[in-house]
């Protein structure tokens, strides 16, 4: 009897998720009437793009990887001592694509936020040297089969000690959870429009790794509120915030201007060149 109750319990909670999901996508107004630039990158990645108007008047320069981890290995890359260009980094770690990642000291270079890298944990005192901000409240985990999960983050110490999570980032703000839309504070980061750049989960296995452009005329950016909205419309149940702002960078090998295929504003140009030097990104391969 108790088995019985526990499995229809568990397809009750089932069911009422995938009807708020479709629920939250059915709301989504805006961007229904984008026209996708489509292209298979490799089996298990394909890249779509639009130059498009949001709204009837604001203009956005969108890119997406859409990611089957079952065929394709996501992986994040770190470099505690120098930042370097997300294609530079992607380009020798032998990716097929990367997007830039978390916050980091611009001047100094290093995470400012918790990271682990093919379980290598870069300082022994992590609660000092990353303290935590009411903005990164997320956690971009992959495990050692190559399973990507979106989190609300934990402890610093909780990450140290899980020896099956082969790359951790503590990054923020949550967007989606469980299909639904996380609530973001009042702050600059949330309500200006900026570069974005996002990750998102569909079901258990296709990520999704998004840029959205800003800070020229051709390209407003979003806020985070907006952000959450796009996400929805492409089906996420998850999704959390990275690095924007001139950090944003998509990268896909092979592609013109050295593979960088979004608009990249640290030049303040709407061109591919004003790429931002970082110090971790998330690579595909």
């Amino acid at each position: 009897m108790n088995m019985k109750i526990t499995t229809s319990y568990r397809l009750t909670l089932s069911l009422l998720t995938i009807l708020i999901s479709f629920s939250l996508h059915a709301q989504v107004k805006g961007f229904e009437k984008i026209k996708w630039e489509k292209k298979k990158i490799a089996p298990g990645l394909v890249w779509k793009s639009s130059h498009t108007i949001i709204d009837d008047t604001v203009p956005q320069n969108i890119n997406i990887l859409t990611v089957i981890t079952g065929k394709r290995d996501l992986s994040l890359i770190y470099n505690p001592e120098r930042n370097t260009k997300t294609s530079t980094q992607a380009s020798e770690a032998g990716a097929i694509a990367a997007i830039n990642a978390g916050f980091f000291n611009v001047k100094e270079g290093g995470s400012v936020t918790y990271i682990k890298v093919d379980g290598l944990i870069h300082d022994s005192d992590t609660a000092a040297k990353w303290k935590r901000v009411a903005n990164m409240n997320g956690s971009v985990i992959i495990d050692s089969s190559g399973n990507v999960n979106l989190m609300k983050a934990m402890p610093n110490s909780w990450y140290d000690l899980q020896t099956g999570y082969r790359d951790v980032l503590i990054t923020g703000p949550v967007l989606l959870t469980g299909g639904m839309k996380a609530k973001l504070p009042e702050t600059s980061l949330v309500t200006n429009k900026h570069p974005r750049s996002c990750i998102g989960k569909i079901g258990s296995r296709k990520i999704v790794l998004v840029t959205v452009d800003g800070r020229t005329a051709q390209a407003a950016g979003m806020t985070l509120l907006k952000l959450a909205d796009l996400m929805i419309s492409l089906k996420c149940t998850d999704a959390i915030n990275l690095d924007g702002g001139g950090s944003t960078t998509m990268w896909i090998k092979g592609q013109p201007f050295n593979g960088v295929v979004n608009m990249p504003c640290d030049n303040k140009k709407f061109d591919h060149e004003g790429e931002r030097a970082v110090s971790d990104i998330i690579i595909v391969r």
